[in-house]
């Protein structure tokens, strides 16, 4: 009896021990990054066990010499790394807080953005209407990655629809997380807008809330620059010498109102948040666009995308933005530079409504140029679409994303098309 106790009691040690291990936590999504500045950085994951989470971080070539430990045990892991250096590449891990096996991965890192205000390049990657598991939208990530090469996108703006059909958890996680892949989420800092897809699942099957409030933590205290707007509907940072404003066409404000209402909080923010803005280039992105007319939608008929250019317009041109990009059209179309512009398509006089670009000493009106790039997934039978007379480019054969680069006085865009081709080329000069 003494003998078969003897053998047995390592065979159950052992076993015990194998029985512990496969209760491990396990990643399902991330680590991605979310508001991400020149001076912090949050981190988000998923774990398919409730752990205390554990991020550590160090600069490159150090050992971690950075950790946050969570102080509650959940699946949904969220930690901001504070006090970091602008333009600094760091290295990251994340695990649960008993995980000791912190090995540094050179493909797992962010890099704070540059400080605000300074002349360093910065590349931007615009990408709407995508999350939607076809082929269209496989094509159109492979193909900016080609383009971009070693100079990938330093921060990535989403249009909205991010998440086909009804922006729930699971379609983010199939259509988006999954297609773009661990690699790509954890290097790249996203800094979403919804669309109407996004707020489908709360519209017509009553969610008490969206998904895409609960997935993505935005800078809406103002730690990355412009005007606190304290709420996650809409925000501002700064990129460098670029200011982007988030804003959101899906929403009634707290006052009742829409972005179209210029008496909706979201619009009396805006109008500060642009009144205090310094930044050399100014970008607006939200989901519905007020021009287009060659994709799924049409900007003469629709009510919400005529009075978007009735009422928004006016603010943005008074607050000199540079650009303005949209989605919701499944197609891209690019406008001349626009001023004074707010009416249906045929009164649309080139004399008139196309800016001239100032000389030394004039004070004649930049205008702004109007995006529609709402192909990144899904993409619609557009042959009947025409192009609103405003339209310099267009192409509604094709699905395609929007690589941004901006310079000391230079902003140059580019659609990459879903074939690998660079299908349209811009660039603004100041």
């Amino acid at each position: 009896m003494i003998f078969y106790a003897i053998r047995l009691l390592p065979i159950l040690i052992i076993t015990g021990l194998v029985h512990l291990e496969s209760f491990a936590q396990r990643i399902t999504r991330g680590p991605y990054l979310n508001a991400v500045t020149d001076r912090s950085a949050v981190i988000r994951w998923r774990t398919d066990k409730a752990v205390k989470g554990l991020l550590v971080w160090s600069a490159e070539g150090m050992r971690f010499d950075k950790k946050i430990k969570e102080k509650i045990r959940s699946t949904e892991h969220e930690i901001k790394a504070d006090d970091l250096v602008s333009g600094t590449k760091y290295y990251y891990r994340t695990a649960s807080a008993r995980d000791r096996r912190l090995t540094v991965d050179s493909a797992q890192f962010f890099r704070t953005a540059p400080l605000r205000g300074s002349q360093e390049p910065v590349r931007i990657w615009a990408l709407g209407d995508f999350g939607n598991g076809s082929k269209n939208q496989y094509d159109c990530y492979r193909a900016m990655l080609s383009i971009a090469g070693d100079h990938l996108p330093d921060a990535w703006i989403w249009l909205g629809d991010n998440a086909y059909d009804a922006g729930r958890d699971d379609e983010y996680q199939k259509n988006v997380f999954e297609v773009y892949g661990r690699s790509f989420f954890q290097y790249t800092p996203v800094y979403p807008s919804p669309g109407n897809h996004d707020y489908k699942d709360k519209r017509e099957n009553g969610a008490s809330e969206i998904a895409y409030y609960k997935l993505f933590t935005v800078p809406k205290q103002g730690e990355g620059g412009g005007v606190p707007s304290e709420t996650s509907a809409y925000y501002s940072f700064d990129y460098g010498n670029v200011h982007l404003v988030s804003l959101n066409s899906e929403e009634e404000t707290e006052n009742g109102f829409t972005v179209s209402d210029t008496l909706s909080n979201q619009v009396t923010w805006l109008k500060k948040d642009l009144e205090e803005n310094r930044s050399t280039w100014t970008v607006v992105y939200l989901h519905r666009p007020p021009y287009t007319g060659a994709g799924s939608h049409n900007a003469d008929i629709e009510k919400d995308l005529i009075a978007l250019r009735k009422n928004l317009v006016p603010v943005l041109e008074r607050y000199s933005v540079d650009l303005v990009v949209a989605g919701h059209s499944h197609v891209y179309e690019r406008t001349y530079p626009l001023v004074g512009h707010y009416g249906p398509s045929n009164t649309f006089d080139p004399e008139k409504h196309i800016a001239r670009y100032p000389v030394s000493g004039s004070k004649s009106q930049r205008g702004i140029v109007y995006i529609v790039a709402g192909s990144g997934g899904q993409i619609d039978n557009n042959e009947k679409g025409i192009p609103h007379p405003a339209t310099a480019h267009y192409n509604n054969d094709i699905g395609g994303s929007l690589l941004l680069d901006f310079s000391a006085n230079r902003l140059g865009g580019r659609w990459v098309s879903a074939t690998g081709e660079v299908g349209d080329s811009f660039f603004i000069e100041k």
